[in-house]
């Protein structure tokens, strides 16, 4: 009290001074376990069915037989303990979670108001043995998309994987969610394939051309000719084989899939990112990551936390690059080609049927992490 009254400046200045660093601290650690956009919305894990031949309830129950109890036979007693043995849980790399799933999409459009994810890939992570997998979806893929579009469909629209995105833009204005469009892409992917997805990442194709220039193009090797098309026809844009590509080039792979389909172009997109991730982790592509952040700000959507992306950053310093980022190729025998009618947009439509029960089986064994 005496040094108060004789130095009430002084104390004044450090009272306020240790106030300011208390409420600096809270918004810190505020911010940093709050997601950088809108967050997905959680929903209950249920079992997957084929929503576009849906089962009833009593099929799903299955006819269980109950046999006769049998005579009761006397064992030796043992001593039971009342306490419930628990399982501790693994640890962990980097404090993060055991795992987590999340969906990054290449989406086509000037903007977020509107757009078709062109490319879809769901990412396992495991904070446990320390292992990245990178599994893609065909965006052709044939599903039930859980909205309703207003005077054509009630509860759910059969349509291609990547038509879920468009359906869930704010600018359609059928998804109610306040995550838009990957919220309405990853529950799709729930519904569907029982796959239920954490965090997201959206990022506009526009601005991969920018990105790979920024890091001063990509070398990568081309198993086949890459063909654009003219007035309905092909025509030769890249000779298979080796090549250094700059932004325009590598946007041109990653986009066209004439006489190639869908997975030649996720093939192609693989081969791109593999080859963007190997530049940006060498001394000169690390210079570069500030103008990459600098190019993000307005043309990326995520809801991860800084706390997330920390973590993420801390395990990949530590695991090996090369052997423990897996990239997958999705089985194109567990799709079918075909054509069907598409009642929104009114025109028959290229579309790959799945086997349900196949790939809700792959991706039940991409989820244990046993495949691939």
């Amino acid at each position: 009290m005496e040094y108060i009254n004789k130095a009430p400046i002084k104390f004044g200045i450090r009272v306020g001074s240790a106030i300011t660093l208390l409420m600096l601290v809270i918004f810190f650690f505020s911010w940093w376990n709050t997601p950088l956009g809108t967050e997905l919305e959680k929903i209950t894990e249920t079992p997957a069915k084929s929503m576009l031949q849906a089962a009833s309830e009593e099929t799903l129950i299955p006819d269980i037989k109950i046999s006769p109890e049998p005579e009761e036979t006397k064992v030796p007693t043992e001593t039971v303990s009342l306490t419930p043995s628990v399982t501790p849980s693994p640890e962990t790399i980097c404090g993060g979670p055991e795992t987590m799933y999340f969906l990054m999409t290449g989406v086509e459009g000037k903007n977020y108001i509107y757009g078709l994810s062109d490319a879809i890939r769901v990412v396992r992570v495991d904070f446990v043995n320390g292992k990245i997998t990178v599994l893609p979806l065909p965006r052709d893929m044939y599903v039930s998309i859980p909205v309703a579009i207003p005077g054509i469909t009630e509860t759910f629209t059969n349509g291609k994987l990547n038509q879920a995105y468009f359906y869930g833009s704010p600018g359609m204005g059928y998804y109610e969610g306040e995550d838009h469009a990957p919220g309405l892409l990853a529950k799709t992917i729930g519904q569907n394939f029982n796959l239920n997805i954490d965090r997201y990442i959206s990022v506009n194709t526009r601005i991969f051309r920018r990105m790979v220039d920024q890091i001063g193009g990509v070398s990568v090797y081309i198993p086949e000719d890459v063909y654009g098309h003219r007035f309905q026809e092909p025509v030769l844009y890249l000779e298979a084989g080796t090549h250094h590509l700059d932004g325009k080039q590598a946007e041109m792979v990653a986009r066209h899939r004439t006489l190639i389909g869908d997975f030649g172009r996720v093939r192609n997109q693989t081969i791109l990112f593999k080859a963007f991730v190997k530049a940006l982790l060498t001394p000169e592509g690390i210079k570069n990551i500030p103008g990459l952040v600098e190019i993000y700000q307005n043309n990326v959507l995520m809801d991860f936390t800084p706390n997330e992306i920390s973590k993420l950053l801390c395990l990949i310093a530590k695991i090996d690059i090369k052997n423990d980022i897996v990239f997958t190729e999705f089985p194109q025998e567990l799709v079918e080609e075909t054509r069907v009618y598409d009642e929104v947009q009114g025109y028959n439509m290229y579309v790959l049927i799945p086997d349900h029960d196949l790939v809700v089986g792959l991706i039940a064994d991409f989820k244990d992490g046993l495949w691939p």
